[in-house]
């Protein structure tokens, strides 16, 4: 089949007016009720900054900003700083009267001093004001919902608007038939970064499938190396600031940082504290034997430039690409002579707002499955990475359950405990010698999104963890917000706030790795909690053992997808408990 232009541009407006409706209630919202009923709104003192993040200080009245969530911080004329004068202003008519602000995102919690109050630790802070604040001790902020990307999807927009752009671009202007060629596999190993950049000589555009561990990003970053010591210009875009992050932190981009040829947009003051030698860019612009940094949100800002005949960059790298639709990867024709989509199908897609009905009836499921839709139905060369550097082999045969080829697991040069002896015998017997999961079963009243069971389950092996001989980085993770601030409040009420601990939904975690997974799984919106991607997503971040949390019944839900259901049954019949 083909997807027209007219198609393309319908669903972009159907999900731009789905975001927007849906951020209007937001602003149109009682700000005292998104305050005090919804706590989607906060008000908080400004501290100071530690290494680079934003310390805010919170009342224990109200609750916290969730860790991993992304907020929109502003400043307000002083009447306003006091939620007492607010009356029946909206969050929009705050947002109306702010001084300065920023977008950031929540990372930590600690208590304060005085137990009346909480300190809260924040990321992605911009420079200009970070600086702002910095002679505004004590001043009285607030943080609420952050707008959506409105701005990327009107972007992507514009290369259907001109009939002819869209007609000469071969990426999107073609029959999706189902005829791609079988995937092939390879390793990332020595020379795997010289055999990418071979093929590419051989084609325009690949695709690098990397199930969990592979070594993705270290990947992207052999291949900038050897794609600047060949004098070419490179842009690397990621869906997030933290993934771009991730590339600039390996070793193979040292030599590039410390001479000054790895730049970013929009630098943080974290990420100018974890990386001083990264160089600020306002504008992206071809650098011949300079890497450039930015995000799918920045980078769609480039068709202004697009042009059917002049790609802008040599080479142009898209990490997650997974989590791109199919409009910002046709975008690649106008970007980039030559194209490499690094990501995996099998895991995350993108988060959209358009009704799920409105989806089917109009097909629009290749549009958002973008990564997957190039992958299955063209010719676009796929090479699958098999190697993973963080799974055992217990965790790797369970997860290549979701992928065509298998994936083994690279034994690692600093050997890891799986064993963990020092537990007690009532929660040590949750981990498998072998590593990998583990599948407790227990009790859940259908419905409950905060289930008392599980929470004191996933509390008690935590509370082990944490006081155990060695420190180890432990991650609770559930689909629903709801189900995860009552894992936070459980958690942290009885283990007090840790840097190793790291309570979060799934759809924040991609790319993460930790020691310890626990994924609870309430009996409820099983469709949510065990969507395959998001699933083969929460049960492989762990180095050493995932545990899930379910209710006993689990298996017999009757929209149990096939891959899952076989994942669950292999579970239950070689390591599963009833508690």
């Amino acid at each position: 089949m083909q997807y027209s232009s007219a198609a393309h541009h319908q669903f972009l407006e159907d999900e731009l007016r789905a975001q927007t409706e849906a951020f209007m209630v937001k602003l149109e919202s009682k700000a005292l009720y998104l305050l005090q009923n919804r706590e989607e709104l906060f008000v908080a003192q400004f501290v100071g900054f530690q290494e680079g993040e934003l310390v805010l200080l919170f009342p224990n009245s109200r609750s916290l900003p969730r860790q991993g969530e992304y907020l929109y911080c502003f400043t307000v004329p002083k009447p306003l700083r006091d939620y007492r004068n607010w009356g029946n202003m909206t969050y929009g008519d705050l947002i109306k009267a702010k001084t300065n602000y920023s977008e950031l995102v929540c990372i930590w919690q600690a208590a304060a001093q005085d137990k009346n109050y909480s300190i809260v630790g924040f990321r992605g802070v911009e420079l200009a004001f970070a600086q702002y604040l910095q002679e505004a001790v004590g001043i009285i902020l607030l943080l609420g919902p952050n707008k959506p990307p409105f701005e990327y999807i009107v972007n992507l927009q514009k290369q259907f608007d001109p009939p002819h752009l869209y007609e000469n671009n071969i990426l999107l202007n073609q029959d999706f038939s189902r005829h791609s060629i079988p995937s092939e596999t390879f390793a990332q190993k020595r020379g795997a970064a010289e055999f990418v950049v071979n093929q590419l000589s051989l084609q325009n555009n690949i695709i690098i499938q990397g199930p969990p561990g592979t070594g993705k990003t270290q990947l992207i970053a052999d291949i900038c190396a050897q794609l600047i010591a060949q004098n070419k210009s490179v842009l690397v875009t990621a869906l997030t600031n933290r993934a771009l992050l991730e590339i600039a932190l390996k070793p193979a981009l040292n030599p590039l940082l410390e001479s000054m040829k790895v730049f970013k947009t929009k630098i943080t003051t974290d990420e100018a504290k974890t990386i001083p030698q990264l160089q600020t860019i306002n504008t992206i612009q071809p650098m011949p034997g300079s890497l450039i940094l930015a995000t799918f949100y920045i980078v769609s800002g480039l068709v202004s430039q697009a042009s059917a005949s002049n790609a802008i960059f040599d080479y142009l790298i898209i990490d997650e690409a997974s989590q791109a639709l199919m409009a910002f990867l046709g975008l690649s024709f106008y970007i980039g002579h030559k194209n490499i989509w690094v990501g995996d199908t099998k895991q995350l897609s993108p988060i959209v707002m358009t009704n799920e009905d409105r989806i089917k009836q109009k097909g629009f499921e290749g549009l958002i499955f973008g990564l997957e839709t190039f992958a299955e139905n063209t010719s676009i060369p796929v090479y699958q990475l098999t190697d993973t550097y963080r799974l055992t082999q217990r965790a790797a045969t369970y997860t290549s359950l979701f992928y065509k080829h298998p994936i083994v697991a690279v034994a690692s040069s600093k050997p890891i405990r799986l064993v963990l002896n020092d537990l007690e015998e009532e929660i040590g017997k949750f981990f498998n010698p072998k590593g990998g999961p583990t599948l407790i079963k227990t009790e859940m009243e259908m419905g409950n999104l905060k289930p008392a069971r599980a929470i004191q389950i996933t509390s008690n092996i935590v509370e082990a963890l944490i006081f155990s001989l060695e420190k180890m980085h432990i991650t609770v993770l559930s689909f629903f917000v709801e189900t995860t601030k009552a894992l936070q409040k459980a958690i942290f009420q009885k283990v007090g706030y840790h840097k190793n601990l790291l309570i979060e939904t799934v759809s924040k975690v991609q790319g993460l790795t930790t020691d310890i997974t626990i994924y609870v799984i309430p009996n409820s919106g099983y469709h949510r909690s065990l969507e395959k991607k998001l699933f083969n997503v929460a049960t492989s971040r762990s180095k050493r053992h995932t545990l899930m949390i379910a209710d006993k019944d689990i298996l017999q839900y009757f929209l149990l997808d096939e891959e899952v259901k076989a994942y669950l049954t292999k579970l239950e019949n070689e390591f599963s408990f009833l508690v």
